[in-house]
């Protein structure tokens, strides 16, 4: 019997070491690393060792109805709020402020105002949005990540991918056969530039709202030691619309501190 048991301790002590030292990659392009080192990395760049960011950045949003494109600062005080201006052809059109708790834009032109939670971004988005979310995708951090407990690795030939689901959930999720307990999850697909081992794009697949989402770090930054986006490129497709959305950044700083805050004069209506 107590041979037995030993067999048993050791083949647990075989699983447990199996896992921690479980490959991803190994393709000509992206040769094998460290499982756990890997997700260890990706988690790492959830983290935000700065109090205070600054960007002037260049915004453009196309959908099926229009296009539209304008200029746009950014100070953003890490946890806490974002706010800026919006300029068309050099004019200042609008100004907006993002709390935890909810988002208000003015607009100057038409003279009117709104203040909503975040709630109201769920059908453009087909997920709830978040103020932490949003600070994610703005510093080019891995969105969402903080939410999955439980990282696999999947196969690719030219990115290390970490995915929320194993490879068996992806599959189903691809074939449109996912069983009835997932399809309320949400899929995150992570991947990892194989050469400077960087976040290159994040999948986002919302079955039952018929959503996905996909975020492109095109190119990135080095400010003050930081990776930090240069070039985004967001395409979202739902049931309704496809909509696009090119974030190009300018001039960024960290913690260099500016004022945020939003004004809402007395004369402004509620924007229809």
């Amino acid at each position: 019997m107590q041979n037995r048991n030993w067999i048993y301790l050791l083949g647990f002590v075989f699983l447990v070491y199996s896992c921690k030292t479980g490959k991803i990659g190994g393709t000509a392009d992206c040769p094998k690393k460290d499982t756990e080192e890997t997700i260890e990395l990706l988690r790492s760049k959830s983290k935000t060792p700065f109090e205070f960011y600054y960007a002037k950045l260049g915004v453009t949003v196309k959908d099926s109805e229009s296009s539209n494109s304008f200029k746009t600062s950014l100070k953003l005080k890490t946890d806490s709020a974002f706010a800026g201006i919006l300029k068309v052809a050099g004019i200042v059109g609008a100004a907006y402020l993002a709390d935890t708790d909810t988002i208000a834009f003015t607009n100057k032109i038409k003279r009117c105002y709104f203040k909503k939670d975040f709630g109201f971004l769920v059908e453009k988005f087909g997920m709830d949005l978040n103020y932490g979310l949003m600070q994610e995708l703005l510093l080019g951090q891995p969105f969402g990540l903080n939410t999955i407990q439980e990282l696999y690795p999947l196969k690719d030939d030219h990115y290390y991918v970490l995915a929320s689901h194993d490879k068996k959930a992806i599959d189903r999720l691809t074939t449109g056969a996912l069983e009835e307990d997932e399809v309320e999850d949400f899929f995150f697909r992570y991947k990892i530039d194989c050469g400077t081992m960087e976040l290159g794009q994040i999948l986002i697949n919302a079955p039952s709202m018929l959503t996905s989402i996909q975020i492109d770090f095109v190119k990135r930054q080095e400010v003050d030691g930081y990776s930090l986006p240069q070039e985004t490129e967001i395409k979202v497709v739902s049931p309704k619309d496809s909509t696009f959305i090119s974030l190009d950044y300018g001039t960024t700083t960290l913690n260099d501190y500016k004022k945020i805050s939003i004004s809402i004069p007395d004369s402004y209506n509620e924007c229809e």
